[in-house]
């Protein structure tokens, strides 16, 4: 088992417990909610990586995707920041 699909089991059983436990909480409809985008996202994100890569544009690449790295630490920031 590589690195990807070591990330992924956990990802994928990190995700199965939220389900599982999402109707036992308050905002289960919430979490189902979230792990669809999740999912969606990372479809996305999968995506992208192929199409840039069949492009073979790698400046163009590298920006991209660092623009969406800046947005997901800036939002990692956000929630660290509150209280």
């Amino acid at each position: 088992m590589d690195n990807s699909e070591l990330l992924n089991s956990i990802h994928r059983r990190m995700m199965n417990e939220l389900l599982n436990h999402s109707n036992e909480k308050p905002g289960g409809q919430k979490l189902k909610e979230i792990v669809t985008i999740d999912q969606n996202l990372r479809k996305g994100i999968a995506d992208l990586y192929v199409q840039l890569s069949e492009l073979g544009d790698k400046e163009m690449a590298i920006n991209i995707l660092s623009d969406h790295v800046a947005i997901m630490v800036e939002m990692i920031v956000h929630f660290k920041s509150e209280k």
